[in-house]
């Protein structure tokens, strides 16, 4: 399966959050979707990932 960069509306403040291709969230948020997913699109090329763009909150 190939790792992902997963862009994401962060679930505590009224922002956008990367998850990186091993789960973690970055410390550095975003103020709107387009800024996080062309930000996810750079980390995503260099490290040879794909890129998932979630338009809602995942919910357990």
């Amino acid at each position: 399966m190939k790792k992902t960069i997963t862009c994401r509306p962060c679930k505590e403040q009224n922002n956008w959050e990367i998850k990186d291709q091993n789960g973690n969230v970055l410390n550095e948020h975003y103020e709107t979707k387009e800024a996080c997913v062309c930000a996810g699109k750079k980390l995503a090329t260099e490290c040879g990932c794909g890129l998932t763009v979630c338009d809602h909150t995942e919910t357990k």
